[in-house]
């Protein structure tokens, strides 16, 4: 007998599988009961039973649990379970800040930058749709020849560059007043320098001077070019008149300036 306890006990723990949810539904029931369905008496001895047959059932529970765990029966809880190895079908994320290699290239497109300037690096007038501007290797002045007389009058330009120029023009434009005539013309230096050619435009005498064919007038020098007039009625102020000096370096580079007397 004492040797088929054991054995009994075990089949008996294994079997055992209670319907916890239909016990819970009983008592459930029994306090959804109506409090008018039974007199107080028999409520007192309703909960009394039902509350021992609830402890009873649980600690039939308890013991058959327990002498399963001492026979070394049901699962033991290990507190620090292995992780699964990785198989075939494991996937494991690769560090953070990594990213994965797509055998590519990655290439960079950049279009043509327009700047504006010309290749050497100054803008020309069509670019900026305006008049050049002075260059700062040019300078030039224009006066009046103080001894003025009733009868004679000089008008001239004085012109200097800080570059060699191939190309040269210089206008002086005389207002003609009442009967104004041109008596002569004249420079500092007559091998780079073609003689004037006078023309009338638009109520002023132009003188306009340019550089002889293969001329070219050196850096640093300054230059005078000059016009001799008949005032014809008295001393001229040159208020009215205007010189304009338009020059082109050795590089391609041009330069205009204007000024008055």
């Amino acid at each position: 007998m004492n040797d088929e306890l054991p054995d009994r006990l075990r089949v008996t723990a294994e079997e055992f599988d209670p319907d916890a949810d239909r016990m819970w539904s009983r008592v459930a029931e029994g306090m959804r009961a109506p409090r008018g369905a039974a007199a107080p008496a028999e409520r007192r001895r309703l909960v009394p039973h039902l509350a021992l047959a609830t402890g009873a059932a649980l600690v039939l529970i308890g013991g058959v649990v327990l002498f399963g765990q001492g026979l070394g029966l049901g699962p033991s809880a290990d507190p620090d379970p292995a992780p699964p190895a990785g198989g075939p079908g494991t996937q494991s994320e690769s560090p953070s800040g990594t990213e994965e290699d797509t055998g590519g290239e990655t290439t960079t497109s950049e279009g043509p930058s327009e700047t504006g300037s010309s290749p050497d690096g100054q803008t020309s007038s069509e670019e900026t749709g305006g008049e050049p501007e002075a260059p700062d290797w040019l300078t030039a002045q224009g006066s009046i020849d103080a001894n003025n007389t009733d009868y004679f009058s000089q008008s001239v330009v004085k012109f200097r560059s800080e570059r060699a120029l191939t190309g040269l023009t210089v206008e002086l434009r005389v207002a003609e007043g009442g009967g104004l005539v041109v008596s002569d013309t004249w420079t500092t230096d007559d091998n780079l320098f073609q003689e004037a050619v006078v023309t009338s435009e638009d109520g002023y005498t132009v003188l306009r001077w340019t550089l002889k064919d293969g001329a070219v007038v050196p850096a640093g020098n300054e230059y005078t070019l000059a016009g001799q007039f008949d005032p014809n009625g008295g001393p001229r102020s040159g208020a009215d008149d205007s010189f304009t000096v338009t020059a082109t370096d050795e590089d391609g580079g041009t330069g205009t300036l204007e000024g008055g007397f």
